[in-house]
């Protein structure tokens, strides 16, 4: 069985805006109940807003 979690941080500052995903997987053998694989995947995305001025 694979179980996980998923977070999400975002963080924004003059018009530019940061995304942190961080996800936590874990693969469980389920006759004995043992952890036989985890792993752990950060991501950042960044995305500028373009500002308009009349």
């Amino acid at each position: 069985m694979m179980k996980g979690t998923i977070a999400t941080i975002l963080d924004e500052a003059d018009g530019t805006k940061a995304v942190f995903y961080q996800v936590d997987l874990q693969m469980i053998d389920l006759e004995n109940n043992a952890k036989v694989w985890y792993g752990q995947k950060k991501i950042k995305k960044v995305v500028e807003k373009k500002r308009t001025v009349f």
